[in-house]
């Protein structure tokens, strides 16, 4: 899909991986979250999957290192 990088993470879940750059792998939206947000399924390089929403992140062109 394209690549991102956590730029300002809101949420707990978020909060380590500030600074890093994953790939989307999915979308998810207010239809199935709690708090009617949307936003990103991020994978990182240590295969953890994370959602991220778009306030946390920023649209990177290639990972590092690439």
């Amino acid at each position: 899909m394209f690549w991102i990088k956590v730029r300002s993470p809101r949420y707990e879940q978020s909060r380590r991986f500030d600074g890093m750059i994953g790939e989307v792998v999915g979308h998810w939206g207010p239809e199935n979250s709690s708090n009617a947000r949307a936003g990103y399924m991020v994978e990182f390089p240590n295969g953890e999957i994370v959602g991220l929403t778009d306030e946390e992140i920023e649209v990177v062109e290639t990972p590092a290192g690439s």
